[in-house]
C-alpha cells in the first residue's frame, strides 16, 4: 500500500512594498484625522472662549444698566444728604480712589442688595474706573466703586470694589441733554437731571491694549424728573400746540 506524502504548498506573505504601501496610507488617514479632531477642537474652544466673554460683557452692562436706570434726585433742605448733585466737572482724584483712571463722576443710585447682613438701605453712591489688568497684559479692567454708609464720620474711600470686566481699551460716559449728548452735566447748575446717558465700551485685542473696532454702547433713559426738567418738558409740549 502506497502512502503519498501531502504535499507542502507555498504560503505567500506580504511583500516589503505592499507594507509600505499600507503604512503610508494609515498614516495619511492618521494625519487627516488629527487635523479633523483638532480643528474641531480649536473650534471648540474659540466659540465656548467667546460665548464666555459675551456672557461676561452682558452682565457687566447689566450691572451699569442697574446703575444708571436707578440715578436719584439730589436731595435737598437742611437734612441728610443721601443723594448729592451729579457733577462731572468736580470730578477730582483722591487717594481713596481706587488706582486708575476715572470713567465716571461719583453718582447716587437706588441699585444696592438689601439682606440681612447688611445695615444700609438701597441708596449707594457709585462710580467707575479703568485700572491696570491684574493679569499681566496691556489691557484695563472696570472697576465699580461703590459707597453705602452715605454718612461717615469721616471721609473714606469706597466700601467694596468690583471688577466688572477685563479686557478693556477704553470707556466714557456721554449725558443726552433733550437735543445733543454731551460730556460733563452739573446738576448744580442745571438743575435737572439728563434725559438720557449713554456708557461707552471699547474692548482690547488679547494680549494688546488697542481696540477691537467698533464700541459697545449702552443708553440708559433716566426716568427721574425734577421741577425744571417738568417745567421745560411742559413748555416744549405747550410749543407742539
Amino acid at each position: 500500500m502506497n502512502r503519498r506524502r501531502p504535499s507542502l504548498r507555498s504560503t505567500r506573505g506580504f511583500t516589503l512594498l505592499e507594507l509600505l504601501i499600507a503604512t503610508a496610507v494609515a498614516a495619511i488617514v492618521l494625519l487627516a484625522i488629527n487635523a479633523t479632531f483638532f480643528g474641531a477642537l480649536r473650534l471648540h474652544n474659540t466659540t465656548h472662549e467667546k460665548i464666555d466673554g459675551d456672557l461676561m460683557e452682558q452682565r457687566a452692562l447689566g450691572i451699569v444698566r442697574r446703575d444708571l436706570a436707578g440715578l436719584m434726585l439730589p436731595s435737598g433742605g437742611n437734612g441728610p444728604v443721601l443723594a448729592g448733585a451729579l457733577q462731572t466737572t468736580e470730578v477730582s482724584s483722591s487717594p481713596n480712589d481706587p488706582a486708575g483712571d476715572r470713567v465716571s463722576a461719583d453718582f447716587f443710585t437706588n441699585s444696592g442688595r438689601i439682606d440681612g447682613w447688611n445695615p444700609f438701605s438701597e441708596v449707594q453712591k457709585v462710580a467707575y474706573f479703568l485700572a491696570p489688568a491684574t493679569d499681566g497684559s496691556n489691557s484695563k479692567a472696570l472697576v465699580r466703586a461703590m459707597t453705602r454708609n452715605l454718612l461717615p464720620v469721616q471721609e473714606t474711600g469706597p466700601d467694596e470694589q468690583q471688577i466688572l470686566l477685563s479686557g478693556v481699551a477704553s470707556a466714557e460716559i456721554e449725558f443726552f441733554d433733550g437735543t445733543d449728548w454731551v460730556a460733563d452735566w452739573d446738576s448744580t447748575v442745571t438743575s435737572t437731571l439728563p434725559t438720557a446717558i449713554k456708557f461707552r465700551l471699547v474692548m482690547a485685542r488679547p494680549g494688546s491694549a488697542v481696540d477691537t473696532g467698533g464700541p459697545i454702547e449702552l443708553v440708559v433713559p433716566v426716568f427721574a424728573t425734577t421741577t425744571t426738567s417738568q417745567t421745560d418738558a411742559a413748555a416744549a409740549a405747550g410749543g407742539l400746540e
